[in-house]
């Protein structure tokens, strides 16, 4: 099985970069890779569904004609997955903490 690697555009913004914001446009059929970070991290859902697993609980998420905000707090590892097309915005507000 080929994974589809998804659209990604960043902004880096401040001095030393520390806040970011990805626009991504995942295709479906692919997963990010599992991760955490020492920063919290911001997901807005602007279109399509996804599942995310972390690592203390697991969800599916739907655009239901309003974005669906998702928060995933510092070091909390989690994988970020679509099986159909997906448009999200992927907020660190403060990657230098």
């Amino acid at each position: 099985m080929t994974t589809k690697i998804p659209d990604i555009t960043r902004l880096y913004k401040g001095a030393r970069h520390e806040f970011e914001v990805e626009v991504v446009f995942a295709p479906g059929g692919g997963q990010s890779p599992r991760e955490s970070h020492n920063f919290d991290e911001i997901i807005v859902l602007t279109e399509g569904t996804i599942t995310l697993e972390r690592s203390d609980r697991e969800e599916v998420v739907h655009y239901d004609k309003t974005p669906a905000f998702i928060e995933i707090p510092a070091g909390v590892e989690h994988v970020i997955g679509s099986t159909a097309p997906a448009k999200l915005v992927i907020i660190h507000p403060n990657r230098n903490v």
